[in-house]
């Protein structure tokens, strides 16, 4: 019994929240991983190719909150955490049936290039904990400053590479990440003016 809770801790802990309870692409989400224990909240993207071809890559920010949920009294259920996130990430993850190029994630924000994959970076190979024969990591995830986040609520343009593949953040996309930095308490100190 305690090595197929192990088994299931180790998967929950290899995928992320909005595949388990399929959330709709833009959707602000989350999950209260009973186990762990740990509150995780995300907002999966699907950016355009700028080029105009389909898209290949799900673009998946998260926040993740350790400890103990408070419950609401009434339903039982895990309340949304409040106060900063412990960890703030973000990842590509190839879209169903696509061969990826290469293990990297970079954005260029109005024009400013951040390599979240580069040489002094915060990331890991997922979903492997070692990359085998039997298995080949095909995602990134990278440790997200809470300043590039806000640098992504007000951009003009967002831009850069995932896994390889061109992408474009539209409209609709930067909405979906405003709603995710309010839920996780980043969104105030955007419209913060500069002293």
């Amino acid at each position: 019994m305690h090595g197929a809770l192990a088994i299931a801790v180790m998967l929950g802990l290899l995928q992320s929240g909005w595949a388990f309870t399929q959330a709709q692409p833009r959707e602000v989400g989350r999950l209260y991983w009973e186990l762990v224990p740990e509150t995780e909240i995300w907002v999966r993207l699907i950016p355009e190719d700028p080029d105009g071809r389909p898209p290949l890559v799900n673009i998946v920010f998260r926040a993740f909150y350790p400890g103990r949920a408070v419950r609401d009294p009434f339903s039982g259920l895990p309340r949304w955490p409040t106060g900063a996130p412990a960890r703030l990430t973000v990842s590509a993850e190839p879209l169903p049936l696509t061969l990826i190029r290469e293990l990297s994630l970079q954005l260029v924000i109005d024009g400013k290039a951040i390599d979240l994959t580069g040489p002094g970076s915060s990331y890991r190979n997922l979903p492997c904990l070692v990359a085998s024969a039997d298995c080949v990591p095909n995602t990134v995830e990278a440790d997200l400053e809470p300043s590039i986040l806000r640098a992504l609520l007000t951009a003009s343009s967002v831009r850069g590479t995932a896994l390889g593949f061109p992408i474009r953040l539209v409209a609709a996309d930067q909405a979906a990440i405003r709603a995710f930095a309010a839920r996780i308490g980043l969104a105030e100190d955007a419209r913060t003016p500069s002293p």
